[in-house]
């Protein structure tokens, strides 16, 4: 078997190294992120059957997009006042 070698930073061997289970190799890992990006996409195409069910989706996503913008915004004020009081 060909094997390479990549170089990483540490702050992405760690990033990678919290996704790995115990008895995973790194291989193992990468063979498997990979296959799941495949799987997903796979999936595009098929939720949006029509123009209206896309706008539909298009509009639901923005609308989430705005809710998370403004619960993100909101804990950010607070840990701000927390942190200030400290």
């Amino acid at each position: 078997m060909v094997t390479k070698t990549i170089t990483v930073t540490e702050d992405a061997y760690e990033s990678i190294k919290s996704l790995k289970s115990k008895e995973e190799s790194f291989s193992e890992l990468f063979l498997r992120l990979s296959d799941q990006k495949m799987k997903i996409k796979d999936l595009f195409g098929i939720l949006g059957k029509s123009e209206e069910e896309a706008k539909l989706m298009q509009q639901r996503l923005k609308q989430y997009r705005q809710k998370f913008s403004k619960d993100a915004e909101e804990r950010r004020h607070v840990l701000a006042r927390q942190f200030s009081s400290d």
